[in-house]
């Protein structure tokens, strides 16, 4: 495996699934992890307060398998970090447990991380369960209105996007080197459900790592396009906090039009389709937290050894992504043009 290199071969990689509710996806998704060719891996799953008896199902046919029951749900983050906390591994994976991986799915993500010394992340190419021609994920990119944007979702997989450097790598899969985590740190908690590894990966590029799309690793997952209120609360939510968390305050002045031009076309979907309620609770909830928020803010921008305008020249404006009308393309050209009169001035 390591192809002559002076490194030990097989380094141990720790995978985490966290698991809430999954019913049979926990057993199908640590059946295909623990027969996956890769010999060095330790496996661990983190339950947050199932209801169901998904990890009973689970550990009747792996009763080897470490399990750690939390007794309240309090996000997947959350749940990530404590499994993390368990791990030994120079690697560490964590996953949705709605996920199938190939054989040599780890082979390939480890392989990769001697190719990228730089790389603190990196993401397998994600296809849907349901069709497995179909992308779910090539790599995610961060729009400069704070959205996640899913490269090549629901694209027929042609093989157009090849190895190399994304804005982060999705939360369905990830490795991640223990070694930058000792710097960027674990998952932010605030972050209930959603938008934990774009702020991964933000802070990755703060502090001058990378996330990093390896097409030879392949996973299927079961994504789910419905945005349900509860969905689009958790989207907005994690969305402006992150914005109110990594920008810094020149940045968030000189992108106040765009910013606000994105809020407004929010906001009048939010009312067209019945999810207003869910958006009004997203501005409550940040209001409430505010003081966490300044705190992590404070901390992050402490931290960071890049400025903005690095990092703000690999983020987007266009918005192509199942939740998005037809009718982005001329938001996107306005948001564009807002865009490049201040992107010099960041």
């Amino acid at each position: 495996m390591n192809g002559g290199r002076n490194v030990a071969p097989y380094p141990l990689v720790s995978v985490v699934i966290v698991n809430f509710n999954s019913g049979d996806y926990l057993v199908n998704c640590v059946a295909s992890v623990t027969a996956a060719e890769y010999p060095r891996k330790e496996v661990l799953v983190v339950d947050n307060a199932s209801s169901d008896n998904s990890v009973a199902t689970m550990l009747a046919r792996f009763p080897q398998l470490h399990v750690v029951q939390r007794e309240v749900n309090s996000g997947y983050a959350a749940a990530a970090n404590l499994g993390i906390g368990f791990t030994k591994g120079e690697f560490i994976v964590t996953m949705n447990p709605d996920t199938l991986v190939d054989d040599r799915w780890l082979h390939e993500l480890v392989e990769a991380t001697y190719r990228h010394s730089h790389g603190a992340f990196f993401q397998p190419k994600i296809l849907l369960m349901n069709n497995h021609r179909v992308l779910n994920t090539a790599g995610n990119m961060i729009h400069v209105a704070g959205f996640g944007i899913a490269r090549g979702i629901g694209q027929l997989d042609t093989e157009e996007y090849k190895e190399g450097e994304i804005c982060y790598a999705s939360g369905a899969c990830v490795l991640a080197r223990r070694k930058a985590l000792q710097e960027i740190g674990l998952m932010e908690e605030l972050f209930l459900a959603y938008g934990e590894d774009k702020d991964w990966g933000w802070r990755a590029s703060m502090m001058g790592w990378q996330s990093i799309y390896v097409p030879s690793s392949k996973i299927l997952h079961d994504w789910n396009a419905a945005l349900r209120p509860g969905k689009f609360y958790l989207l907005e939510f994690e969305r402006q906090l992150s914005i109110w968390k990594n920008y810094a305050k020149r940045t968030l002045v000189l992108l106040l039009p765009v910013l606000l031009s994105v809020e407004t076309s929010v906001l009048l979907y939010a009312l067209t389709k019945g999810r207003f309620r869910e958006k009004i609770k997203s501005y409550a909830d940040l209001i409430r937290l505010r003081r966490l928020i300044i705190e992590r803010r404070n901390t992050t921008q402490e931290r960071r050894r890049f400025s903005d305008r690095f990092l703000i020249s690999r983020f987007t404006t266009e918005t192509k992504h199942p939740y998005v009308s037809a009718g982005r393309i001329v938001l996107e050209r306005f948001v564009g043009l807002l865009f490049e009169l201040v992107r010099n001035g960041i």
